[in-house]
């Protein structure tokens, strides 16, 4: 319990939204770890902007939404700088589908969500639901990865549920999967978002099309690897580290700053997307 505290602190501490307002960082961690045990149930919380959460205890990503504002700030705020009402965001590996409230909800971009696991695409729709973007986010409850077909997911990891081998000893289930070509095969996305455990290679394999389609602006993946880099040099894309508080993006070799590397194709644009995007606030900071 002390070492899951210390961790969360030294997470406030040197979050790069939090840290400007300690103060009210503080008071909103404290306010949720008193009242989510006496509650014990899920917790209707306010996200960004007239966006709302439902958090529950043990949900990391979720949970840190609630005392820092963007729990995956750079990440998040590149999302809401970069897209626009009518774009399209994919959302791989969607979980409780907190980019996704953000591209629908407070953007009004269209989202695919892609979810693999039954438990938690629940509760994919009801956030979904809860925010009335029903009509912006297709949501579907399968894998991506190279081909069609199934494959064997963890069950019992909640937030870090994975694919696994056959021999897994845990509890685990069997979920359909499509390749991203397959599932985009007419849709033209501006922002795709994997963040799968791990499993990235495949679902990079399964969309080598979509990948070299123009009106893709921008990747972040979780995990890269020497063979997800040479798709993507090759598909056009470049490294770039961004920063949500000056506006500015730049390329660069080392680009995992923040949570998920972060891949852009035709800098102008994407650039005079970012400076041009509307100012958001959370917790009382601007950028």
């Amino acid at each position: 319990m002390i070492t899951s505290f210390l961790r969360t602190w030294r997470f406030i501490l040197n979050h790069p939204l939090a840290s400007r307002n300690l103060p009210e960082a503080i008071k909103l961690w404290f306010k949720w770890q008193v009242g989510s045990r006496i509650l014990k149930m899920p917790v209707v919380v306010p996200f960004v902007g007239d966006s709302q959460l439902v958090a529950e205890l043990g949900m990391t990503g979720a949970t840190g939404n609630i005392y820092t504002g963007l729990h995956e700030f750079t990440d998040m705020a590149f999302c809401l700088h970069l897209l626009r009402v009518g774009d399209l965001f994919v959302d791989v590996g969607a979980n409780i589908g907190s980019y996704t409230v953000l591209s629908s909800k407070v953007v009004g971009a269209n989202s695919l969500a892609i979810e693999p696991v039954p438990t938690t695409y629940k509760r994919l729709r009801r956030n979904i639901d809860l925010n009335d973007i029903s009509s912006l986010v297709d949501s579907r409850c399968c894998a991506a990865g190279k081909n069609h077909g199934s494959i064997k997911f963890s069950s019992d990891m909640d937030t870090t549920n994975q694919v696994v081998a056959a021999d897994y000893k845990g509890n685990s289930i069997e979920v359909p999967v499509e390749s991203l070509d397959y599932i985009l095969e007419k849709l033209q996305p501006t922002l795709i978002k994997i963040d799968v455990e791990g499993f990235e290679p495949e679902v990079i394999e399964g969309s080598r099309k979509i990948l070299t389609s123009d009106c893709l602006l921008a990747v972040l993946l979780e995990t890269v690897d020497p063979s997800i880099e040479k798709t993507l040099r090759e598909s056009g894309f470049q490294p770039g580290n961004y920063d949500p508080f000056k506006r500015e993006l730049k390329t660069s070799a080392h680009n995992h700053l923040s949570n998920n590397y972060l891949w852009i194709r035709n800098l102008s644009k994407v650039e005079d997307r970012c400076k041009t995007a509307p100012q958001y606030q959370v917790l009382g900071v601007d950028f």
